[in-house]
């Protein structure tokens, strides 16, 4: 019910009262009648209302959750990457301080697979954008399903920001400290390889260094949780919107 309407309508029952003559009973129920219509159009404004956000919300939740199950296949792909290339630091790194304590010879192949472990880098860079914007604008609640909803935030704000405090130390710790060493030690000839490897691995410090190989495994499990969970968001996603 418009303001108009309900002007209106007020307006009758002021004049109502005023109006002279007639008993009090029968100016009553004109009174009630006039309130009941008020009352009622009010009521039936707002569930009309009410109606249209919810159509409103629903299309906003259907274009977020679509669009997020595109974005969660995409991170996939990618964390599997991440996952493998810490799976080979884990086993390199292991590798190379076995090889260096027990003075072992570097095996060609074994070199070939695990030398770029110790110099590259690897953080999951999420496609979150979606997911920031809605969170931003105040509008999660508009994900109906409480379980999926807590899924979705438990993704983005524990999960992924977990991963990310560990894959960042691993990189601060080679770029500050591993890669420094190394570049104090290693010796290259022209084509750029290492000609002194085998020596170098071979030293306590850098066999000391090699123990944080670790915490690749500690990566890769929490890369593994995160692929569970966003498997689990696309399904849930996929019963809504067969």
């Amino acid at each position: 019910m418009s303001e108009h309407d309900v002007s209106k309508h007020t307006k009758a029952i002021i004049n109502k009262i005023k109006e002279p003559g007639n008993n009090w009973k029968h100016k009553l129920g004109d009174i009630l009648m006039e309130i009941a219509i008020i009352v009622f159009g009010i009521t039936l404004s707002l569930m009309v209302e009410r109606w249209r956000e919810n159509v409103h919300e629903r299309a906003i939740e259907k274009k977020f959750l679509l669009g997020l199950r595109v974005d969660l296949r995409s991170d996939i792909v990618q964390l599997k990457s991440d996952s493998a290339s810490y799976n080979d630091l884990y086993k390199g790194w292991h590798y190379f301080r076995n090889a260096g304590i027990n003075k072992i010879a570097l095996n060609i192949d074994s070199l070939k697979k695990y030398n770029n472990t110790l110099t590259n880098t690897t953080e999951f860079i999420p496609n979150d954008s979606r997911f920031q914007a809605l969170k931003s604008s105040g509008q999660l609640n508009v994900i109906e399903d409480d379980s999926l909803q807590n899924l979705i935030l438990d993704l983005y704000q524990n999960r992924i920001a977990s991963l990310k405090l560990t894959t960042s130390y691993i990189t601060a710790f080679k770029t500050q400290q591993l890669l420094s060493f190394l570049s104090k030690n290693m010796r290259y000839n022209a084509a750029g390889n290492s000609i002194n490897l085998q020596e170098v691995i071979e030293m306590p410090e850098m066999q000391n260094y090699l123990l944080f190989g670790g915490f690749g495994s500690e990566a890769m499990e929490r890369y593994h949780i995160i692929i569970d969970e966003s498997k689990k968001i696309i399904e849930m996603i996929n019963k809504q919107y067969k």
